[in-house]
């Protein structure tokens, strides 16, 4: 996969970034609110705001 970007982008990319287990960073963020935006439902953590069953899912089709 990698060499297809490379081939087709490598000319205007001049930095290239690994996001390594994005499905944690969207667990820990949205899910349980243990990371950063800290974002979960009460039953789920300890956050004033958030929706765990929905925001989950919003931010790992966005990643």
């Amino acid at each position: 996969m990698l060499h297809i970007c490379f081939k087709y982008f490598g000319d205007r990319v001049k930095y290239w970034v690994t996001f390594n287990e994005p499905n944690v960073a969207v667990i820990c963020g949205y899910r349980t609110g243990l990371y950063p935006p800290s974002r979960c439902s009460d039953s789920f953590g300890n956050c004033s705001y958030g929706n765990s069953e929905r925001e989950p899912f919003i931010a790992a089709s966005n990643i």
